[in-house]
């Protein structure tokens, strides 16, 4: 009753904001109604509340006004983010007209609401939160608001559907194709409800337990509603669930946060019929045919409060009693016979520990085989005391044809059990075994169940004995589906399943030969966390958190998905939440994988998706990542394109650091040996710490992450310090590097690098070369550059062998950065025998270069070539410019050239400029120079194709525009484009004159400050980060 309060509390509170709306503003402003009664309805609770349309009608239930609503929706905040709380297709509300119009003197009536197809979830987590609960905080309030005055003639709900889910207790209701109407005054401080009720399926779970499933259910019964007490007293009533009739009598109250109860209940049918129709299963389409006989005997009360400040329960007792029930179902050959049964759940204090369930006789007779039973259980919050003995034989091939089997296409099988038990949790806890009664067995033994949802299952044997010291498997042989299973076992303390704050201990070893996990596992995605499920709400993890159990487990192939691993082995022990590895194998291809370590949350992570932790050592002597890097191949005869890869997503919800040591892993075309580091898993993402190889000859550090948080975008960001590494074998293996300095594929030889580079990824994990930001340093230990067309094409211009024979070079060192999808190489100088280099400039990654060499070169290299001649004569170009120049070339030793390269790596284009003979230039001058060259290009043409394209405009616009003359449009126009052009040039040229101005010492002042930026092992500061 307090959920219907405040839910009666939130529907009037939009109501009354509806009329004020309504009341205040003129009906033709519709839309402005509709925004503002939103935005004033989710102002006024801690939700979002939306509809598709308001609308007004005296038609509908004249005299009367009537508003209707249409696609109304309350949804949750935090905690309950996205989970419905109400939606329905219509709500209407019928208001008394003149009450309306004076409202300024009267209070506004409610006559009459109706909820059309409406769908209700009330959800209460386990810590008492609730959804309905989305009413803020009252504010004072000083401005006039409208009365409501409800005095409800009618209301009404059409085929809705409620859920109620409350993980407390744990309590679970679910009611669908729910018909209701109820007639009373509201207006009164003590009134008679009357109420009729129809629901079409009505399913009910308790502590894990489905009670009721599927049944229908319809209820008449008059209430008394005392509003001043908070007190409701139920009157004449008629309660039946399928065929089963209930009467019920007394009240519940609600005076403060405490529930104060007095309810008795009672069948007035003793058909044993009727009770055997809300027994899950046993309600089939035309139950009307079954045939059953015998009595029974069902009542019960409830008498106290229940509260949670001290935690309280109301006294109850529920007695059940079978006489000789007998049940033939039309369509199957066998009955079920002979069912008696005697039960009660008594509680006679407010503390639930007091609870005593009494099950002295429950026996029955399928076929020829008779099963019977007894149970006693007392104080099972402290120390659970059983008595209980279980004897009988099931015949499954009997039982199937005696009992209907939803969903079940084949069972079979026997099953035998004779157990006693009598003792308490204490006494086995404390080995006093001399006092434990418990002995027995249990065995199954050729079972077959074939079910729709789920693979076959076989158990060729189970065998169970029980002793005082444990219940012992000495033998489980199953195949599940496709798989084989067996497994060797005991459980020490059993009782504690039945002592919620306990946990059994044990151990188990298992052994497969084959186990397919494709069969056992679901595509469907994981629920919100706040989501109703149709299911018991009993979280499974209330089981699994109880467990205390030693594995060990091996299973000679395992397939799951794509993958077959091999000779898979795993020691460890299962406690509660946690999964403690002690030592685990594996094969997979020609991989091997063995480690240890824990998994933290465990089943919390598994069933409700929270964050799974842990450490885990992984060692191995050789992995290949390639077959997770690749999808598998499309068949030869089918011709459809390969569609692009995924990205690996990295799993939400988990926080693992693994700690690796490898000795080979395989990764696309490169071998990587002694592999260590720390890899740290947490919020979609993977960072690399510290982590060190042995490759392409040379050693490498890597430490950053590899992100997916955007599943679209994943990006990486890494620090890379490579020592010794071959040209040719890095170049060759890595895209991004060859991409970054293609002359590398021309050096033979060896090289260190410290750099940056993130970027984000493509589908093909390869970087986005647009998006791709990289600084650092390429270091040439020893090596030397050969056949490179650029060196070549200078050697053949100059005449200079130098350039045309292999170059050696020695402890070169090369700043670039790229961004933009440019690659910028800071100036360096070079020596090349007596010939002073110095290079700079930038390509883009897709090819187009700008480089610029400052080449001093000594006057009597040009003289004494073995072809002399032949290169003075190759120099009249230089010639001609000392010339225009005035400067004199025989003056000094040395002839300075600007060498301006552009073009492509395999087709360069040279340009070559004269310094003078003893001057020197600057590298970023001649790149600039270039650059503005290709700009003043690039507008030239821009320009040229703005005036062609003004012309032909301005010729097919003239004939339209009488009196204009041609002329004079294409001179206005091509004065704007020579305008346009000029500024263009002179703002791009004072953009470079920036640039240039940027002093060169500072740079080299700072280069030891980036190599320690660019070291990832470099030891971090107190207080900084890295998960260390």
């Amino acid at each position: 009753m307090k959920i219907a309060k405040r839910l009666l509390l939130t529907l009037f509170i939009l109501v009354a904001l509806l009329l004020g709306a309504l009341v205040a503003i003129p009906y033709f402003f519709k839309d402005e109604v509709v925004a503002m009664v939103k935005e004033e309805a989710n102002n006024a609770v801690n939700a979002t509340i939306d509809f598709k349309d308001v609308d007004l009608s005296l038609i509908r239930s004249f005299p009367d006004l009537n508003l209707r609503l249409e696609g109304l929706s309350v949804v949750g905040k935090e905690p309950f983010e996205g989970l419905k709380l109400v939606g329905m297709d219509q709500l209407d509300i019928t208001l008394d007209l003149m009450s309306v119009i004076n409202s300024d003197v009267r209070p506004v009536e409610l006559k009459s609401v109706g909820l059309i197809r409406p769908e209700i979830n009330i959800l209460v987590l386990k810590d008492g939160r609730a959804n309905y609960d989305i009413s803020k905080p009252a504010e004072a309030d000083t401005t006039a608001s409208t009365d409501l005055k409800i005095d409800l003639q009618k209301y009404w709900i059409t085929d809705g559907k409620i859920v109620y889910d409350d993980r407390t207790l744990p309590f679970f209701l679910e009611m669908d194709g729910v018909n209701h109407t109820g007639r009373g005054d509201f207006t009164l401080d003590v009134f008679d409800l009357q109420t009729e009720s129809d629901i079409a399926a009505l399913t009910v779970d308790y502590d894990g337990v489905r009670y009721i499933k599927g049944a229908h259910a319809k209820l008449n019964a008059g209430f008394n509603i005392d509003m001043l007490q908070s007190k409701y007293t139920l009157k004449e009533n008629d309660l039946q669930l399928n065929d089963l009739k209930m009467k019920a009598d007394g009240w519940i109250a609600m005076p403060a946060e405490d529930i104060d109860m007095d309810l008795q209940f009672s069948s007035p049918s003793s058909d044993f019929k009727s009770l055997l129709s809300v027994i899950p299963n046993a309600y089939t389409e035309g139950f009307e045919s079954v045939k059953a006989t015998g009595k029974f005997d069902f009542n019960g009360t409830v008498k106290g409060t229940y509260g949670d400040s001290p935690e309280r329960y109301p006294a109850f007792a529920i007695h059940l009693n079978v006489d000789n029930g007998n049940v033939q179902y039309p369509d199957l050959p066998m009955g079920i016979a002979g069912i008696f049964a005697k039960m009660t759940i008594e509680n006679k204090t407010d503390n639930l520990n007091t609870m005593v369930v009494d099950v002295p006789t429950f026996k029955m007779k399928i076929g020829n085989n008779p099963v019977e039973a007894r149970l006693a259980l007392k104080t099972l919050m402290t120390d659970p005391f059983v008595d209980t003995r279980v004897k009988g034989k099931i015949d499954l091939a009997e039982l199937a044809k005696a009992f209907p089997m939803e969903g079940v296409r084949e069972m079979n099988g026997i099953i035998n059990s004779d157990v006693t038990i009598q003792t308490n949790y204490s006494t086995i806890e404390k080995a006093r075994y001399e006092k434990v009664k418990m002995d027995g067995h249990l065995t199954i033994e050729q079972m077959n169940y074939v079910a729709s949802d789920m693979p076959p299952v076989k158990i060729n044997r189970l065998e169970t004995t029980f002793s005082p010291q444990s219940v012992r498997v000495a033998q489980f042989d199953a195949r599940l589906g496709k798989s084989d299973l067996n497994a060797t076992g005991a459980v020490d303390n059993l009782l504690a399943w039945f002592a919620p704050d306990k946990t059994m201990t044990g151990q188990f070893t298992v052994r497969s030969k084959y186990f397919n996990a494709d069969e056992w596992m679901t595509d469907a995605e994981p629920a919100p966390s706040a989501q109703i499920a149709d299911a018991p709400p009993v979280e499974e993890t209330e089981y699994f958190n109880r467990f205390d159990f030693a594995l060990d487990g091996k299973i000679d192939r395992l397939d799951y998905d794509v993958y077959q691993i091999e000779n898979l082995v795993t020691k460890g022990r299962f406690t509660p939440n946690e999964l403690k590895i002690n030592a685990f194998g594996m094969k997979l291809g020609e991989s091997d994988l063995a480690g240890s370590g824990n998994l933290t949350n465990v089943w919390n992570y598994v069933f409700k998706n929270e964050t799974l932790g842990g450490k885990l050592n992984l060692r191995s002597n050789f992995f290949d990542l390639n077959p997770f890097m690749t999808e598998s191949e499309t068949p030869a005869q089918t011709s459809a394109p390969a569609e692009p890869t995924e990205p690996i997503l990295v799993p939400e919800n988990m926080d693992i650091v693994v700690t690796t040591n490898m000795n080979r892993v395989r990764y696309d075309n490169m071998d990587l040996e002694n592999i260590t580091g720390r890899l740290l898993v947490k919020n979609q993402a993977v960072r690399f710490e510290d982590v060190k190889a042995r490759a392409l000859g040379g050693e490498m550090g890597i430490e950053g992450g590899y992100d997916t948080k955007d599943p679209e975008k994943p990006t990486f960001d890494f620090a890379y310090d490579l020592k010794n590494l071959s040209f040719s074998k890095a170049f060759s293996t890595f895209n991004t590097i060859e991409k970054i300095a293609p002359i590398g594929k021309f050096i033979e030889g060896n090289f260190d690098s410290k750099m940056k580079m993130s970027s984000v990824l493509g589908k093909d994990l390869m970087p986005d070369l647009s998006t791709l930001f990289a600084e650092g340093l390429f270091q040439t230990i020893n090596g030397k550059i050969a056949n490179f067309p650029v060196l070549q094409k200078i050697g053949n211009a100059l005449d200079i062998r130098e350039f045309k024979n292999p170059i050696p070079i020695k402890d070169s060192k090369n700043w670039f950065t790229v961004k933009n999808g440019m690659v910028d190489f800071q100036e360096q100088k070079y020596k090349v025998n007596d010939i002073e280099l110095k290079v700079g400039g930038s390509h883009q990654l897709t090819g187009g270069m700008n480089y610029a060499v400052i080449a001093k070169i000594p006057r009597e290299k040009l003289g004494k070539n073995p072809v002399g001649a032949a290169a003075e004569s190759g120099l009249n170009f230089l010639n001609k410019q000392a010339a225009q120049l005035g400067i004199n070339l025989d003056a000094g030793e040395f002839v300075n050239v600007q060498i301006n390269i552009t073009g492509s790596l395999a087709d360069p284009k040279l340009k070559f400029k004269l310094l003078g003979s003893e001057g020197e230039g600057s590298v970023k001058s001649a790149v600039a120079e270039n650059a503005k060259d290709a700009a003043k290009a690039e507008l030239d043409k821009a320009k040229e194709d703005l005036t062609e394209k003004a012309t032909e405009v301005v010729n097919k616009k003239a004939t339209e525009v009488f009196g204009k003359p041609v002329d004079s449009v294409k001179t206005d126009l091509k004065d704007k484009a020579d305008k346009a052009a000029e500024e263009a040039a002179k703002k791009a040229e004072e953009a470079l004159k920036k640039k240039m101005s940027e002093e060169e010492k500072k740079k080299l002042e700072e280069a030891k400050d980036k190599l320690k930026d660019l070291n990832p092992f470099k030891k971090k500061k107190k207080g900084e980060g890295g998960g260390r």
